[in-house]
């Protein structure tokens, strides 16, 4: 990762400066990874195995970007001044994955070469991102502060890449405490602000193709088979709005501050696969066709309980609650995330949440012929619960006492649903840690385990989905600080430790409700099967300054 920066004054006196601003940076990775399955491994040893297997992978991803652009500061008087940028910018990227595997190993052999046969794989991505701003900033004596500008992006990854998408943005904050009127000496501090803006995401690398093909071996001879996804050549970016309204307060000289900011955030334009009779072809295609919306406000306290000579205490409480709704959808409702609707998915539906969680039903359940109570839509999934959750808090605080530092972390989530796949695996091998409790069945007959897999034998999947709310000590820390006195004022010394998850506290029937299958795809999170639970780490730590 590199990176350099040059500023260039162009012209200065008592009122204006002008100044240049040229940046580039350079982000290069290369990954190599190795994969030996031999075939003495007991699972390979059954000749109509794979007989061992050899992975060798190599991935190599360059990112470059260079930025110019122009600052411009008029100082009308000494309370009003002006600001103004304009810019261009440039983001080049360019991803090659190369994976070799090799199958029916020959004896020990570890070269993919000393195989029965072998799979070759390649991935190349290469997307170049062009774009120019200009923004303009009024600061009238720190009362009033406002910002108004505009974007152009345009990108390869888009339908026609050389059409540019605007996005505006603008805001307003009013710093009411600062003006000569103010006189409540109780209240230090209070700001009002609001903010609107718009940002784009450009479409995914395979969007734009029509017809994507895939090398293949057809009849011994090389071939192309065409893709079952079939790209939009008009499609374009998805486009996100938000609009913010907030206030920041501070009482007792800031003492006690507490800040406020409650959004809209709208994302039009949805990058979806929408499914396509297979007669023509295609099994999906790309659209952009949908409008996603999320609601919410955050809440911040800041407090200083004590603050005297040898001992101070900082704490900060945060509170913040989302709710999404699909409020426009073009393409019929449909499932992702996970892995089957017998298991689990989310669903995205018009008129309701993003999030929800939905799975197929036992139809002997129904109190009625159609099913109305379960499935009130009919088409055939029940909502079983909303991966969101109801609310989240955070409790920050640090303490300094003599030279020492006390400093931890807890965040509580409250609700929000996963699906448990773990559980599943567990119950099918007869492992599960309350297999035979009996706390499940109303008859008190079954044993747990066997009560869940006869509820999914049946249709069911209600028994994955559970809870996955926690309170958690996210990280805590002790450190001393070594008077530098002790070393005869050459230096200052820090020592300490500090862990992180230290204490987890849930009720989730696994071992850790935070931890998902799918990495950070946002609508499939909450689903695990069987990954390792988050790290409790203990940092020892020393710092010497001079």
């Amino acid at each position: 990762i590199g990176g350099a920066t040059l500023n260039v004054r162009l012209f200065t006196n008592d009122k204006n400066n002008l100044k240049l601003v040229l940046r580039g940076g350079l982000d290069q990775y290369t990954l190599q990874t190795t994969g030996l399955f031999p075939n003495s491994l007991s699972y390979f040893r059954d000749p109509a195995s794979l007989n061992g297997v050899s992975i060798v992978g190599n991935t190599t991803n360059r990112n470059t970007n260079l930025f110019a652009f122009l600052v411009h500061s008029f100082y009308a008087s000494d309370a009003l001044s002006f600001r103004t940028q304009v810019g261009v910018t440039q983001e080049d990227f360019d991803l090659n994955t190369v994976i070799g595997t090799a199958i029916g190993l020959n004896g020990s052999q570890e070269n993919i070469d000393q195989s029965a046969s072998v799979a070759a794989f390649q991935n190349r991505e290469v997307q170049q991102d062009k774009g120019f701003f200009v923004q303009e900033e009024v600061n009238w004596g720190d009362r009033i502060i406002a910002t108004v500008g505009l974007r152009g992006d345009k990108s390869s990854n888009n339908g026609d890449a050389n059409k540019l998408y605007f996005y505006p943005k603008a805001n307003l904050a009013i710093n009411i405490g600062n003006f000569d009127f103010w006189s409540v000496d109780q209240i230090s501090s209070l700001k009002l602000r609001a903010a609107y803006g718009q940002s784009g995401r450009f479409a995914n690398f395979n969007d734009r193709f029509f017809n994507v093909l895939s090398g293949s071996l057809i009849d011994g001879n090389a071939g192309f088979e065409v893709s079952p996804l079939r790209g939009n050549p008009e499609v374009g970016p998805e486009r996100q709005s938000e609009l913010e309204l907030g206030f920041d307060l501070g009482v007792l000289r800031d003492k006690i501050a507490l800040d406020f900011s409650y959004y809209i955030k709208e994302i039009d334009d949805l990058l979806l696969q929408a499914q396509t009779p297979t007669s023509s072809g295609y099994s999906r295609r790309v659209v952009n066709g949908g409008t996603l919306q999320n609601q919410g406000f955050e809440i911040g306290l800041n407090l200083t309980p004590i603050r005297r000579n040898n001992l101070l205490w900082n704490s900060r409480i945060n509170f913040w609650k989302n709710k999404s709704e699909v409020t426009r959808l073009d393409v019929p409702a449909f499932n992702l995330g996970g892995f089957a609707a017998s298991l689990g998915q989310y669903r995205i539906q018009e008129g309701q949440s993003a999030t929800q969680i939905v799975g197929t039903y036992n139809p002997a359940d129904c109190a009625t012929d159609d099913c109305a109570d379960l499935d009130p839509d009919g088409d055939g999934f029940r909502v079983y619960g909303n991966a969101e959750p109801d609310f989240n808090m955070s409790f920050l605080n640090s303490l300094n006492f003599s030279g020492f530092e006390l400093s931890f972390l807890v965040h509580w989530k409250q609700g929000g649903d996963g699906v448990n796949l773990s559980t599943l695996l567990w119950d099918l091998g007869g492992l599960t840690w309350d297999y035979d409790d009996t706390t499940l069945d109303p008859t008190g007959q079954m044993g747990n385990g066997d009560y869940r897999t006869s509820q999914w034998f049946s249709g069911n999947a209600g028994p994955w989905i559970e809870d996955a709310g926690y309170v958690r000590l996210r990280e805590i820390g002790l450190y001393y600080n070594v008077p530098k006195s002790v070393f005869n004022d050459v230096a200052k010394l820090k020592v300490g430790v500090s862990g992180t998850n230290l204490i987890n506290l849930f009720d989730y029937n696994s071992y850790d409700p935070e931890v998902s299958n799918f990495g950070g795809n946002v609508l499939a999170n909450n689903i695990e099967v069987t990954p390792f639970p988050s790290a409790k780490r203990i940092n020892f730590f020393i710092q010497a300054s001079f």
